[in-house]
């Protein structure tokens, strides 16, 4: 068959059929040739778009569209070569794929007509960028207005802070005054007073004693943000090791058993961070006092793919219902006959965490301990805030809070 094909015996060019007449003859090869160059250029800029943008999903589709297309120039160039040449099988044998390239370039268009369809028109991308730009200006606004308004919550707290600092500094000394002459009446002049006026006199010393405690812990909570921060690596294990021996010298502590998992460390401000383990170990001294088999744990967790410093007890634990006090100053879920404190100790671990930008939470029941997880961020990593643990309570007045459930007390902290 393909022998027959390039048999020209017997056949004669076109151009016999036209009779040479050069007013048909020429103007068909010149325009046959034309078309030709045509559909080749047609098909170099569809492969060199294809090439380029390689994430185009219709790119079998154009492949074929480009084949058909140069199959269609190759058509008119034999329509050019047969009127000279009678080699019609050429002709054939090009007519032929260009048939088959035009039927798959068909089959591969149709699906492609919904999607054609959906693409937007100029005018709807025109609609959609001045959409954007305007968006794109109102949140530059708005991130200008943040910006403001952060700013000045910046200067309130600072001022705020100062004035708690001058406010707690000058109650110092009339305090102290007052329970010096107090203390003073007791010892000189204790033995000549009745019960009912000594019990007057005691209960003055002990309420100047906690508002002096009150006092203590505003100086604390004032000068958090105070200092800036000077963050190095901090051995935790060998941190909570001191302190539970500065515990057990104490008497708080001395009948838990204590498991403190090596090789923990945190990156952050040494003494900020001694602030926080002292706070939670001793708050977790505190209350196991009265467990029986008490049991305290220092160990490494996982939350949200970050390593947490997970301080465990199995003590009087808390009422998730009353969480939202956890971290506000001065709140407090257990009675002061049960448990001794005045509420500032976790609201300063919780400054202290969000000051480095980590997070910190709580989980227990009471009866059955408490567990606080800290995270502090590694160098080079942003403070998350996103996992449900770590939201700020927006009811804390202490600027920056978690629902966790424990005790607030100051424990110790100067």
């Amino acid at each position: 068959m393909l022998d027959g094909l390039f048999d020209t015996t017997g056949l004669e060019p076109h151009g016999i059929c036209l009779l040479w007449r050069g007013d048909i003859f020429w103007p068909l090869a010149a325009s046959d040739g034309l078309i030709a160059i045509a559909y080749f250029s047609i098909s170099i800029v569809i492969v060199a778009y294809v090439i380029r943008r390689r994430d185009e999903y219709f790119r079998s589709t154009a492949w074929s569209f480009a084949l058909f297309i140069v199959l269609c120039g190759m058509s008119h160039l034999t329509d050019v070569w047969t009127l000279w040449v009678p080699q019609y099988g050429i002709e054939v044998i090009v007519k032929a794929l260009t048939a088959a390239a035009s039927l798959a370039t068909a089959v591969l268009l149709w699906p492609l007509l919904p999607k054609a369809l959906a693409l937007p028109s100029a005018a709807q991308l025109a609609q959609a960028n001045e959409a954007l730009s305007r968006e794109i200006a109102e949140r530059r606004v708005a991130e200008a207005s943040l910006r403001e308004v952060e700013r000045q919550l910046r200067a309130a707290n600072a001022e705020m802070e100062s004035f708690a600092y001058a406010v707690s500094h000058d109650l110092s000394t009339p305090l102290r005054a007052m329970t010096g002459f107090s203390t003073a009446l007791i010892e000189d002049f204790g033995d000549q007073l009745d019960g009912e006026a000594r019990g007057y006199l005691d209960a003055i010393v002990e309420g100047g004693r906690h508002m002096g405690e009150l006092i203590q812990g505003l100086l604390v909570l004032s000068r958090i943000n105070r200092a800036p921060l000077q963050a190095e690596r901090i051995d935790v294990s060998r941190l909570a090791t001191q302190i539970r021996a500065e515990l057990a010298a104490g008497g708080a502590g001395r009948d838990a058993a204590w498991d403190i998992e090596p090789g923990l460390s945190v990156h952050g401000d040494p003494r900020l961070v001694e602030t926080v383990i002292r706070n939670l170990l001793e708050n977790a001294a505190k209350y196991t006092s009265g467990t029986e088999g008490a049991t305290i744990r220092v160990s490494a967790g996982w939350e949200n793919g970050h390593q947490t410093i997970c301080i465990a007890d199995n003590g009087a634990g808390f009422d998730m219902a009353h969480a939202t006090k956890l971290f506000q100053p001065f709140q407090r879920v257990h009675r002061q006959d049960e448990f001794p404190g005045i509420g500032i100790g976790l609201s300063t671990v919780s400054r202290i965490v969000h000051r480095h930008g980590g997070t910190i939470a709580a989980e227990g029941a009471v009866g059955r301990g408490a567990t606080f997880r800290l995270w502090l961020p590694e160098p080079g990593e942003t403070g998350e805030g996103g996992d449900d643990h770590a939201d700020v309570d927006a009811n804390d007045p202490a600027g920056g809070g978690h629902p966790s459930g424990r005790n607030a007390d100051l424990a110790g902290t100067s």
